[in-house]
């Protein structure tokens, strides 16, 4: 049975959140980014935590490494992103019934937070973890973590788990998240007189036209594959045959061996008609939480956890990609959705259900003392 502390309190676990939300930190905001990294910074060091602040580089803030004073060997990693979407001031701070709405509460300060409340009460126990907690606060996930990734992969090959606080609209975590890759297709074909030359043209547009076709055919609900193709564009005026077209993809999978099919396809792509080349470019951004039996175990947990509170959690899985996913793929077993409960994240209406925060900083706190 872990040692009892005294429990968490809602309305003070909003009122210190609401420090970290107040600071308004789309990606890319640097100056406002370090202004909030140092209160996080601020909030860790009375807990004896080694900081290590990790600079920002290809427009992107810094990124804060947090090391908990206890344990040894590999350990428990978090990931938590402090990056938003929404503009500044797009999003009103407000309190609704049992709802607190700012931008990026739910997705995820909220999370972030939650980790550290759980931190600071494992700081005031006696008989402290004996694993490792490192906690990773990052400054670009919202556009695919671009510079946190490799960071992320490299803590998750020296941990044993992985626990990520993103949100959750109930009492659920999420075991399983799809795969996510983005493309481009560029068509050069030959421009001319749609009139008196048009036999002499060769259409990019045609041509990106029936690639689409072709790339409609990867498409597979059963197995969760699907291929979107959302930005189309080329060509100059409609009396001259296209020289040029475009066009932009997401692709989602659900399983490593559906990723690398996408990808092959792709990236193999040959022209269909005559006299026009066509490249592609592109990766896959982010590979697949898949639901493995690792991370199964980490969800038996949870839910043993949750039932001593008496609520019955639930898994799920997502569409959407989250810092999870890179630590899935290199092999650590990983527990997503362990944050806040809210919902409409991305939107002006973002919010997350206050009366929920002491169970879920109670399920992150629990899994990081229980976990071994």
């Amino acid at each position: 049975m872990a040692e009892r502390s005294q429990p968490f309190e809602a309305e003070t676990i909003l009122a210190a959140l609401r420090r970290w939300v107040e600071i308004e930190t789309p990606t890319g905001d640097v100056e406002n980014m370090a202004r909030l990294l140092d209160v996080v910074a601020a909030d860790f060091a009375p807990l004896g935590a080694s900081l290590e602040r990790i600079p920002g580089r290809e427009g992107m803030g810094d990124h804060l490494l947090v090391r908990l004073p206890w344990g040894s060997g590999p350990g428990i990693l978090s990931v938590c992103h402090l990056d938003t979407v929404c503009p500044p001031g797009s999003v009103a701070m407000r309190r609704d019934g049992d709802r607190f709405h700012g931008p990026g509460i739910a997705d995820m300060k909220a999370g972030g937070h939650l980790a550290f409340k759980a931190a600071e009460h494992l700081a005031g126990l006696v008989h402290q973890p004996k694993m490792p907690l490192t906690i990773l606060y990052t400054s670009d996930e919202e556009i695919g973590s671009p510079t946190s990734r490799g960071i992320i992969e490299r803590l998750a090959r020296e941990s044993r788990y992985a626990l990520i606080a993103e949100p959750a609209r109930r009492d659920e975590v999420i075991t399983f998240r799809k795969g996510r890759a983005k493309y481009r297709l560029d068509v050069e074909g030959r421009e001319a007189h749609a009139g008196s030359a048009h036999a002499n043209g060769r259409s990019a547009i045609s041509e990106i036209a029936r690639q689409i076709v072709e790339l409609d055919k990867l498409t597979d609900y059963a197995t969760g594959t699907t291929i979107n193709v959302g930005e189309i564009g080329g060509g100059t005026t409609p009396n001259v045959v296209a020289g040029h077209a475009f066009c932009t993809i997401d692709a989602r999978f659900s399983t490593t061996g559906a990723g690398a099919m996408i990808e092959n396809a792709i990236s193999s792509v040959r022209p269909i008609g005559c006299d026009v080349t066509i490249t592609a470019s592109g990766e896959i951004e982010k590979p697949c939480l898949e639901r493995t039996a690792a991370g199964l175990m980490l969800f038996g947990l949870a839910r043993s956890i949750a039932h001593e509170q008496g609520i019955g959690l639930i898994e799920t899985s997502s569409g959407g990609g989250s810092d999870g996913n890179f630590t899935s793929a290199v092999g650590t077993p990983t527990l997503d959705g362990l944050g806040a409960i809210g919902n409409e994240w991305h939107s002006p209406n973002e919010y997350i259900v206050v009366s929920a925060l002491p169970r879920r900083a109670e399920l992150l706190k629990r899994m990081f003392t229980d976990l071994e």
